[in-house]
């Protein structure tokens, strides 16, 4: 378990930090012609605090320090494909490509997106119960910033679930790029509760610069919520793309989001 739980927290972990990398690129790239991005520093931010708590735990479970537990291989095991495809969608467009993919109307497996959702939630809460029952004491502080970040994550992908809907309404379209992101943060929220559990029993251990990286994730990703809320909401503006450069920039994914139209 410690090899299957390690390796796809270092996989998430490399990915988050090379996206984190992309978007470095994309702004400074676009700095001098656009300003300041408040959603690429967003991603900055939320991209150099999620990889690295994932590469140091990925780590340390393949260290064989922690046991690594199963409840929290399923939760990344259910996201790891929609992460997958959306960092791939994003190294697509960094490359001159489509970067997304639109759907028409609501086929099948779209329809069935709720009903699986719920299925899942219910099974990874009523394993919880299982896995926790009687093993739980006291939650110490040092998991306090991990049970925040599930808040936080389940907000966020609320706030990207309901953009998501309002342009199915606009358009009768679904953005590939759009969906797969909406599901990564309801994923990542469950993760980070898992791990929360499982260091409350006393299964994983609370490095010091895993604490100080998860610290830090917190306001990254309060300033990602309000980022994605007020663009939702039209409150703030980002970056559009310019009618002189098709060179795609990380504006593309607020396009994705529905809060910016060209």
């Amino acid at each position: 378990m410690n090899l299957l739980v390690g390796s796809l927290n270092v996989v998430l972990g490399i990915v988050y930090t090379s996206y984190g990398l992309m978007t470095w690129v994309d702004l400074r790239r676009g700095w001098s012609d656009n300003g300041v991005s408040h959603f690429g520093i967003a991603w900055l931010l939320m991209a150099f605090t999620c990889g690295p708590h994932h590469l140091d735990h990925g780590l340390h479970l393949l260290a064989s320090q922690p046991v690594g537990g199963w409840l929290e291989f399923v939760t990344i095991a259910v996201g790891f494909p929609a992460g997958v495809i959306w960092f791939l969608l994003r190294v697509e467009a960094m490359r001159g490509g489509r970067g997304d993919r639109t759907v028409a109307g609501t086929p099948w497996w779209v329809e069935a997106l709720p009903t699986l959702a719920a299925l899942y939630l219910v099974a990874i809460l009523t394993a919880a119960v299982g896995v926790g029952s009687g093993a739980v004491g006291p939650v110490p502080p040092t998991v306090i910033p991990n049970l925040l970040l599930v808040g936080l994550y389940s907000a966020i992908g609320y706030v990207l679930l309901r953009t998501q809907l309002l342009n199915h309404r606009s358009d009768g379209t679904w953005s590939v790029s759009g969906i797969t992101l909406t599901a990564v943060f309801p994923t990542c929220a469950l993760m980070h509760a898992a791990w929360a559990m499982y260091a409350t029993m006393g299964r994983y251990e609370i490095t010091g610069h895993l604490l100080v990286v998860d610290v830090l994730a917190v306001p990254a990703a309060a300033y990602f919520l309000w980022v994605v809320w007020s663009l939702s909401r039209g409150a703030i503006q980002d970056w559009n793309r310019a009618a002189a450069d098709s060179t795609p920039r990380t504006d593309e994914v607020l396009q994705d989001l529905g809060a910016v139209r060209t």
